[in-house]
C-alpha cells in the first residue's frame, strides 16, 4: 500500500511539473504572437522577369514600394498558383503584397495594358 501511495505521489508530482512547464511554454507563444507586427498590404507596379511555378514564385522588377523596400528585381512568393494564372514573362503588372517582415506574398496581380 505504501508503494502504491508513493507511486501515486510521484506520478502526481511529475504531472504537476509537466503542466507548469507546458503552461509556461503556451504563455510564451501567446506573448510572441501578440508581439508580431500585424500584416500590412502594399500595391506596386512591375515587370515579370520569371515565373517559377515549381517554387510558387514570381520574379519581378518593381518600383519603389513605399514604406517597405526600394525598387529592385527580386522573387516574391505567390499566395497560390491561381494568383498568377495568365501572367507571363515581360508582362507589365500591378500587384498586391500582404504580410509582415520578410514573410510577404503576392495576393493579387493584374496585367496592365
Amino acid at each position: 500500500m505504501v508503494l502504491a501511495d508513493l507511486a501515486l505521489l510521484i506520478g502526481v508530482g511529475f504531472g504537476y511539473l509537466w503542466w507548469g512547464v507546458e503552461a509556461s511554454r503556451v504563455r510564451e507563444e501567446l506573448l510572441a504572437e501578440k508581439a508580431r507586427p500585424a500584416a500590412t498590404e502594399w500595391t506596386a507596379r512591375g515587370v515579370v522577369r520569371a515565373v517559377l511555378p515549381e517554387m510558387n514564385v514570381l520574379v519581378l522588377t518593381h518600383e519603389d514600394i513605399a514604406g517597405f523596400m526600394p525598387a529592385m528585381t527580386m522573387g516574391f512568393r505567390a499566395e497560390s498558383p491561381k494568383v498568377y494564372r495568365g501572367i507571363g514573362v515581360g508582362d507589365e503588372v500591378r500587384f498586391t503584397l500582404k504580410g509582415s517582415g520578410s514573410n510577404v506574398a503576392i495576393t493579387a496581380i493584374e496585367k496592365l495594358q
